[in-house]
C-alpha cells in the first residue's frame, strides 16, 4: 500500500524512506560493520570494559571467553594487533 505523498511533508517522507531502508538492510543482515569506524585504542577500551563487566558480575568464565574471542577479533580486524594493556582474567 503506497502512502499518499501529496499530503505528507517532504521531510517526513525522507525520514520514512530512511527508516524503511534501515529496517530493510538490518533484516537482511547488511548493516555496516561498526568495527571499521573504530580505532584500535577505542576497540581495546571497549574490550577491556566488557571483560571488566563480566568480572564485576562475578562471571570469570564469561570474562575468559570474552578475552579469548575478543583477542582473536581484534587481531583479525586490526592486522594482527593486540591490546597490550588488557590482561587475561
Amino acid at each position: 500500500m503506497a502512502l499518499p505523498t501529496k499530503h505528507l511533508p517532504l521531510k517526513l517522507l525522507a525520514t520514512l524512506a530512511g527508516s524503511v531502508a534501515t529496517a530493510t538492510f538490518a533484516m537482511a543482515g547488511l548493516t555496516p560493520d561498526p568495527a571499521k569506524a573504530v580505532s584500535l585504542d577505542q576497540a581495546c577500551s571497549m574490550f577491556a570494559a566488557k571483560i571488566q563487566a563480566a568480572l564485576n558480575a562475578g562471571d570469570t568464565a564469561k570474562a575468559q571467553m570474552i578475552f579469548s574471542e575478543g583477542s582473536q577479533r581484534i587481531a583479525s580486524r586490526f592486522n594482527g594487533a593486540s591490546c597490550p594493556n588488557v590482561q587475561a582474567p
